[in-house]
């Protein structure tokens, strides 16, 4: 499996996530992002995911926004942790995936009930207006907030990742 790990904004790849990542990927890609810097992320991750044969994307925030774009054009699994997906404080230029491209993964979305940073609900209604639900499952936890601890992150993507490889 070759997994793109996509940390959040004002964030980096953590090196004790990242090795949570290692011990369930053959190969993790997680590099630095610098979103407030370039309104162009998503377009120069494409093809470089393209060329590393990414086929399992992790992010968190602003990663599981652009996550949740490239696992659409990559086609493939994703794990998301509260993605700013109904609105973004620092835009980025995204393409849009074509009419015929069919996605046949899924990606599995984490979202925090004490988020103060990106309201659950706000993910939950952009995802029900703007896809379909078989694409997607939601998973609630009740007292995370937007941050992701390393015990939930090590056991989500366990349980996630694992699955996926089946």
């Amino acid at each position: 499996m070759n997994l793109l790990y996509l940390h959040g904004l004002g964030s980096s790849p953590r090196p004790d996530k990242v090795a949570i990542l290692e011990a369930l990927a053959t190969n993790v890609w997680a590099p630095q992002l610098y979103y407030r810097k370039s309104n162009t992320v998503f377009s120069e991750l494409l093809p470089e995911a393209i060329r590393q044969k990414i086929d399992f994307i992790v992010g968190s925030s602003a990663g599981g926004f652009m996550g949740y774009w490239l696992s659409k054009h990559l086609n493939c699994d994703a794990l998301l942790y509260n993605p700013a997906l109904a609105f973004q404080s620092v835009m980025q230029q995204i393409i849009p995936v074509e009419a015929s491209q069919k996605y046949e993964k899924k990606y599995q979305i984490i979202l925090g009930q004490q988020d103060n940073v990106i309201p659950p609900q706000s993910t939950i209604d952009y995802l029900q207006k703007n896809d379909q639900s078989e694409h997607y499952s939601i998973d609630l936890h009740e007292h995370l907030g937007h941050q992701i601890d390393i015990d939930t992150f090590k056991s989500t993507c366990q349980q996630y990742i694992k699955l996926s490889k089946r």
